[in-house]
């Protein structure tokens, strides 16, 4: 019997340790990734092409990109001290960017940055099934109210989404997880390519007006602080704030 007791007592510590060490490798994973979403918009009067796009999300520890290929712009946040973010807005075609001050977020707004879906919203759905485990934990969640309806599959461990499916009056989007990268190479090379780029800071862009640029990002709207959420395939957000 006391043999019993110690195998069993054994065998209890190896499948805590087998757990945390999972545990530890979700939190890993979830924290350096890359995220590649193709986004398609179909209308429901099916006399519309549908629109397809891109969008990519990569995380590397305190910094998080998101990347709009069709706009050929990426957006970097840097999460600071006492709930302070760095913004900073790359205009790939021209290699340059501006840096803004750093703001304040609320915890909902930085996990929009983090994974696309904050927590408060999850709270908000009705969780439908659930299926794999660990990282591969995957959860089905459905939101309707009278101008939209949502479902997500939602990876939780990883905080992030697999699937997205937007309803709005007249169009459909569908967002789908593409593929997910965790080479931490792959991850260092997306960060570094915009490392060489033309800087110009928020503040300094009312003495340089003159610049063609920086007066073509004003008028096109893109020098502000708009937030960052789901988008349509042509790279439009989505009307509704249920995501934003």
């Amino acid at each position: 019997m006391k043999n019993f007791v110690i195998l069993f007592c054994f065998m209890a510590s190896l499948l805590m340790s087998f757990e945390s060490y999972a545990t530890e490798q979700c939190i890993n994973k979830n924290q350096q990734l890359g995220a590649i979403y193709l986004i398609e918009t179909s209308h429901k009067d099916h006399e519309t092409k549908p629109t397809k796009g891109k969008f990519e999300l990569w995380r590397n520890g305190h910094d998080i990109l998101h990347i709009n290929p069709s706009k050929q712009t990426t957006n970097q946040w840097h999460s600071l001290k006492n709930n302070s973010f760095r913004k900073v807005s790359y205009f790939d075609h021209y290699q340059k960017g501006i840096e803004f001050e750093p703001i304040a977020l609320t915890k909902a707004k930085w996990q929009l940055k983090y994974q696309l879906v904050s927590e408060e919203q999850l709270s908000k759905m009705t969780l439908i099934s659930t299926k794999g485990k660990r990282c591969d934990r995957i959860e089905h969640y459905k939101f309707t109210n009278k101008d939209q309806s949502i479902e997500l599959w939602w990876q939780p461990e990883l905080q992030l989404a697999q699937k997205i499916i937007y309803h709005e009056k007249e169009t459909i989007t569908v967002w789908q997880l593409n593929k997910t990268i965790f080479l931490k190479s792959d991850i260092e090379n997306t960060f570094n390519k915009i490392e060489h780029y033309q800087m110009t800071d928020y503040a300094d862009i009312g003495d340089n007006e003159s610049d063609p640029f920086l007066r073509k990002m004003i008028r096109l709207g893109f020098i502000n602080h708009a937030g960052s959420g789901f988008y349509d395939a042509q790279g439009n957000q989505l009307a509704h704030d249920h995501q934003h």
